[in-house]
């Protein structure tokens, strides 16, 4: 009696678990965010600006001249080692290519199987990251493991201009 027990249980578990009507609700991407600040922390929106990717076959903009962004998803490239985007000001007296940042950054990346709802992603691993300084003031990693929990973790600081103190 014992032995049907179990075998009656063996076969009925999994088709509760299997029965999963919500499937995957957790996101798929592992994309970093990227927060806009000026350079004593205060976050900003920036209207006067195109971001695209370097080296990156075909459209790659991410951000449109006109648009109004606070942050920006930076995606990576799971085939290579290394991703770099180009921000662009198109602001008028800064639309110039000699004033274009670069921001690059070098990580391995990891496949990672989340489920069988979900499927599997990458999750990349920050190694080395470079910019340069024309607008840039600086850039920080929150967290060099990017997963696809949603969460701000590169903060780009760039030079403002306060008018009240131009002014003085």
């Amino acid at each position: 009696m014992k032995l049907i027990r179990y075998i009656l249980l063996a076969a009925v578990a999994p088709a509760f678990v299997a029965c999963n009507t919500t499937g995957c609700l957790d996101n798929q991407s592992a994309v970093p965010l990227a927060g806009f600040y000026d350079s004593e922390g205060g976050a900003i929106s920036l209207t006067g600006i195109e971001i695209s990717g370097v080296g990156v076959p075909g459209d790659s903009v991410l951000v449109e001249p006109g648009s109004s962004v606070a942050k920006v998803y930076l995606p990576m490239r799971s085939t290579r080692e290394s991703t770099a985007w180009c921000i662009h000001y198109t602001q008028e007296g800064l639309d110039n290519p000699a004033l274009n940042d670069t921001i690059s950054f070098g990580y391995t990346s990891e496949p990672y199987f989340a489920s069988l709802e979900c499927g599997a992603m990458y999750y990349y691993h920050i190694k080395e990251m470079r910019y340069t300084t024309h607008l840039i003031d600086s850039v920080a990693i929150t967290d060099s493991l990017i997963t696809n929990v949603d969460i701000e973790r590169i903060h780009i600081y760039f030079r403002t201009s306060n008018s009240d103190t131009d002014e003085e």
